[in-house]
């Protein structure tokens, strides 16, 4: 009996992760989520493959074995009432990480080499001359996963002194943020996680220090980013990810001097990858045999 899959990927269009899946696996039963789905339409389907899980939805899925997220991040589908012998896998895009890289290392550039300060001489008609070294700023990458691990690559071609962390690193998180010019956040989202950039953090990282974020919205307090900046105590922040999103046009971090802020565009994912790591982990499941990138679920990541 072939497996039927709901996809869950709004805000990204359903439909061209349906195509791409059909064209590997014409055998899978494909049913785009939508609110209106009866009970008895989801009462078979086997495996969500998605964004986010919709409020109420893993009640309504008795048979379900799996999750797929489309993303690197997995913390939106570990909804609550999802099954315990449920289990989790992700989509581990190289070329979607190189993206993030990309970005990255624009935003840790325009920094370290003050194009900030010359946009605004631009505005004023302004052409003086502030001759800057080559940067050699140390930089601390927060998370060494498969998109840390690509950040940080991209950062040292760069020349810049980069270094990771992450929970088993012999440094201690203070050390890092004390020692680093430039943070960057690409953590996964867990308890532990959440909120990890506050005060205390920016408080320990050097003044002038300037913050990216490409993780999730969440791991930064963003009234203690505002304060920090505001203060003068770091010079700015990259955000291409924020607490609410779409970022309301009320929010305060828009009107901030210093911070840049995206809507989380640094890199998408791509859909040719997701069909092909996702028909090769159904094809697992239906062997039992191990999943791609299987997620544990007390971890987070």
């Amino acid at each position: 009996m072939s497996l039927k899959v709901l996809l869950a990927t709004q805000p990204m269009p359903a439909a061209v992760f349906i195509e791409a899946i059909r064209a590997r696996a014409p055998d899978l039963e494909l049913l785009e989520y939508r609110s209106s789905l009866s009970d008895a339409q989801l009462a078979d389907v086997d495996v969500v493959l998605g964004w986010q899980m919709p409020p109420g939805l893993p009640a309504r899925l008795p048979r379900l074995r799996w999750v797929c997220s489309v993303a690197a991040g997995v913390e939106k589908l570990l909804a609550p009432g999802l099954a315990p012998q449920v289990r989790i896998a992700r989509i581990v895009d190289r070329e979607q990480a190189a993206g993030i890289a990309q970005f990255v290392v624009a935003m840790a550039l325009r920094h370290a080499r003050s194009l900030e300060l010359y946009e605004a001489q631009q505005r004023a008609r302004d052409w003086t001359r502030r001759p800057l070294p080559i940067a050699r700023h140390p930089v601390g990458v927060l998370g060494t996963g498969a998109m840390g691990g690509e950040i940080a690559a991209w950062l040292e071609r760069c020349g810049l002194v980069v270094r990771g962390w992450n929970r088993r690193s012999p440094e201690s998180f203070e050390q890092i943020l004390a020692a680093s010019d430039i943070v960057v956040c690409a953590l996964p989202l867990t308890a532990e996680t959440d909120g990890i950039l506050d005060a205390r953090a920016f408080a320990r990282m050097p003044r002038g220090a300037y913050v990216i974020n490409v993780a999730r919205g969440q791991h930064i307090v963003e009234a203690d980013l505002i304060a920090a900046v505001r203060s003068g105590h770091l010079s700015g922040a990259a955000l291409d990810v924020q607490r609410r999103e779409p970022l309301p046009a009320d929010d305060p971090l828009w009107s901030v001097p210093g911070i840049t802020i995206t809507p989380h565009i640094a890199a998408q994912p791509s859909t040719e990858t997701v069909a092909d790591q996702f028909v090769a982990s159904v094809r697992a499941l239906e062997r039992g045999e191990p999943m791609l990138n299987e997620v544990d679920r007390i971890r987070g990541y």
